[in-house]
């Protein structure tokens, strides 16, 4: 199981690492309720979401898993 955890992250973080390098155009990120917007980089206004929805689909499959296995018991 970790040499398919090294043989997919490898590839994967080498990507993201070539995106953040190949994208660091700074773009303006405005949300509605705020009247000024944030300039970032290109690579962190895409990868933070895509980070954040990963780890939150992490902890809700592990709270998900938990109350099954509480269930069980």
């Amino acid at each position: 199981m970790k040499v398919l955890f090294w043989l997919a992250g490898l590839p994967l973080a080498a990507a993201a690492v070539l995106f953040a390098l190949s994208n660091r155009q700074p773009v303006t990120v405005a949300l509605w309720p705020f009247a000024e917007g944030l300039q970032l980089p290109l690579y962190l206004a895409i990868l933070l979401p895509a980070l954040a929805g990963y780890l939150l689909g992490l902890g809700l499959g592990g709270w998900g898993r938990r109350r099954g296995t509480r269930r069980d018991r």
